[in-house]
């Protein structure tokens, strides 16, 4: 399978937007849980959802078509419908169900980074891979999958390098890279399908140079203003350009739960389970104010050390993650978290 062979989907089935940006505390309520609880930045948002800020409370949720922006009343319980609507042509989405076969474990080759598995919006993307012990220099090949043929090659003694584009990458054109470090390893012997890249097409990428221009978006703080670009780049595939915005917040040690947990996800999507499960553990600790987000990481490092082969860590992450759907009452995950359990033991 191709990147041309991927769906689009919505970001989640039913999503209507996601809070981005919370100056105090702000309270959800869902059709299926049992009583307000606090809540923060980055938590999706369905119809039927209640949401209570404080008195002092800014929230703003970015709506499902992207561009958007809803100032939540402070002080009042709104419904989350009524200030993002289901949309009538929401976004393009991901694939979040889908979880790749392992990858990037063996620290001994230069697995790729990114871009992998992923659109690119960009014409002269970072090719990253994994520094190998001992190597000195890198050769760098980038593929024209439709031609089966080099494209281009460097060599480099950093592992990343920027494509130059030339000659250009052609819109709707499949490409990959390969990596051969001095040490005779090369990122071939990861063995994982599928990772490669693509150009998003002009009309899209039209769509979401429109979106970030939109004077709501400026309005946003700076760390804001990034939450809401990945969640926009992440809706059209742009997995790379997400995964680099999310991981300038990370050099600056950001305090915000949602940018590791997001940058989990985007890892967790390409098969690197290891980088995965780094930024889960550092969300899962940022997270301890709101219930629902730590269950959400757990369930999700639950299929990280399931994917990795460690039944033990999955299993006891399933049962935190059940543990705190119990306590909001949700009896529909409360199953469906016992049922992943049930098949480790398979």
């Amino acid at each position: 399978m191709h990147l041309s062979d991927l769906d689009v989907t919505p970001f989640s089935d039913n999503s209507i937007g996601w809070i981005i940006e919370s100056s105090d505390e702000v309270l959800l309520k869902r059709k299926n849980w049992s009583d307000y609880q606090p809540t923060g930045i980055g938590t999706e948002l369905y119809p039927g959802d209640l949401l209570q800020p404080a008195a002092t409370a800014k929230v703003l949720v970015q709506c499902a078509n992207g561009s958007t922006i809803w100032r939540v009343p402070a002080g009042m319980i709104s419904g989350a419908a009524n200030g993002c609507p289901p949309a009538v042509k929401a976004i393009p989405g991901r694939q979040s169900k889908i979880i790749p076969p392992r990858g990037g474990t063996n620290s001994l080759i230069p697995y790729i980074i990114c871009p992998r598995r992923t659109l690119l919006l960009n014409a002269f993307p970072i090719l990253r891979w994994n520094a190998v012990p001992g190597a000195t220099h890198y050769r760098v090949s980038v593929i024209d999958e439709s031609e089966d043929d080099v494209l281009w090659e460097t060599q480099v003694n950093a592992s990343e390098v920027v494509y130059p584009g030339k000659p250009l990458l052609t819109m709707g054109v499949d490409y990959s890279f390969i990596v051969e470090a001095d040490t005779g390893t090369s990122s071939l012997q990861e063995e994982m399908p599928d990772l490669g890249f693509r150009r998003l097409d002009k009309a899209q990428a039209k769509s979401v140079l429109s979106v970030l221009e939109q004077p709501a978006h400026r309005e946003l703080t700076q760390e804001a203003q990034a939450l809401a670009k990945a969640y926009l780049y992440i809706g059209y595939e742009l997995r790379t350009e997400a995964i680099e915005t999310l991981e300038a917040w990370v050099k600056q040690d950001s305090q915000t739960a949602a940018v590791y947990r997001t940058l989990g996800e985007l890892y967790q999507e390409v098969g690197l389970h290891r980088l995965a499960e780094t930024h889960y553990l550092r969300a899962f600790k940022l997270a301890s104010f709101d219930i629902e987000g730590q269950a959400v990481i757990a369930a999700r490092l639950g299929e990280v050390y399931q994917a990795l082969g460690n039944s033990e860590a999955a299993r006891r992450w399933f049962i935190q993650a059940r543990d705190g759907y119990v306590v909001l009452g949700d009896s529909q995950w409360v199953s469906e978290l016992e049922k992943r359990q049930v098949q480790l033991n398979l």
